[in-house]
C-alpha cells in the first residue's frame, strides 16, 4: 500500500464533464493552486505570443493537412515583409512549451493540473493522484449547450471534436491511449455525482493519505 502523501493531482476530463469546474472547486477546498486556464497565459509569456493564439492551438494536435503543409511550404527569401515559417507558432511548439511549464510548476507542490497529458507526464511520480472525470453523453451535451448557449446539434459537434482532439493529443505527444484505465487512480462520473460530492471524495483521499503517511513515518525506527 502506497503511503506517500498526495501533493499533486492531475485531472483528465471528457469535454463537458465538468473537469475544470471540479478542479477549481477542489483547489478552493484544499487551498491549492490549479494550473488550468492560467497555463495558456504562462505558455504565451514563454513563447512571447498573444494568449488568443495559444488558446486556439492549445491541446490540439496538428491536423494531417497542417503536417503536410509544414513540409511542403518553402519560404521564399525574396518575399519581403513575410515572416519566416519558423516564426509562426505550431501545435507542437505549444505542446512542448506546455509540457515544460507543467514540469517546472510541479517542482513546487501542492498543485492541481488539468489536462495536457499530465497523467502521462507524472505517471511514475509517487505523490500524485490521477483523476479522470467522465459523464454520459446526455449530461455532457446538456452542460455544453447550457454553458456555450448553443443548440444540442452544435454542442454535439463541439463535444465530439474536443474529445477527438484530446485523444489525439495524448497519443501524439505521449504515445498513450487517453482512455486507458491504468492511467488513472480514480474515475468520477459527474452525471451521477455532483461536483461537491466529487470534491469531497478527492479531498477525503488527500486527507486520508496524509494521515497514513504521518502514521507510517511515526512507526519508522528512530536513528
Amino acid at each position: 500500500m502506497d503511503t506517500h502523501e498526495i501533493r499533486l493531482i492531475t485531472v483528465s476530463r471528457e469535454f463537458g464533464a465538468g473537469g475544470s469546474e471540479l478542479a477549481a472547486a477542489l483547489a478552493a477546498r484544499l487551498a491549492w493552486p490549479v494550473l488550468d486556464h492560467d497555463l495558456v497565459h504562462r505558455v504565451a509569456e514563454r513563447l512571447r505570443l498573444d494568449e488568443g493564439t495559444v488558446e486556439h492551438l492549445d491541446e490540439h494536435p496538428p491536423s494531417v493537412l497542417a503536417r503536410i503543409a509544414s513540409v511542403l511550404i518553402i519560404p521564399q527569401p525574396d518575399l519581403l515583409g513575410v515572416a519566416p515559417l519558423s516564426d509562426f507558432p505550431t501545435p507542437d511548439a505549444i505542446a512542448k512549451a506546455s509540457h515544460a511549464v507543467i514540469e517546472e510548476r510541479a517542482k513546487s507542490p501542492p498543485l492541481i493540473v488539468v489536462g495536457h497529458g499530465a497523467q502521462c507526464i507524472f505517471a511514475d511520480r509517487a505523490d500524485t493522484l490521477h483523476v479522470r472525470v467522465i459523464a454520459s453523453m446526455r449530461h455532457r451535451l446538456a452542460r455544453v449547450a447550457n454553458r456555450l448557449r448553443v443548440d444540442p446539434a452544435l454542442a454535439g459537434a463541439l463535444l465530439r471534436r474536443a474529445d477527438a482532439d484530446r485523444q489525439a493529443y495524448v497519443q501524439r505527444y505521449f504515445r498513450r491511449d487517453l482512455r486507458d484505465d491504468l492511467l488513472y487512480d480514480l474515475r468520477i462520473n459527474t452525471g451521477r455525482l455532483s461536483i461537491e460530492e466529487s470534491v469531497a471524495i478527492v479531498a477525503g483521499l488527500v486527507a486520508g493519505r496524509a494521515t497514513d503517511a504521518a502514521s507510517s513515518s511515526a512507526l519508522q525506527p528512530s536513528r
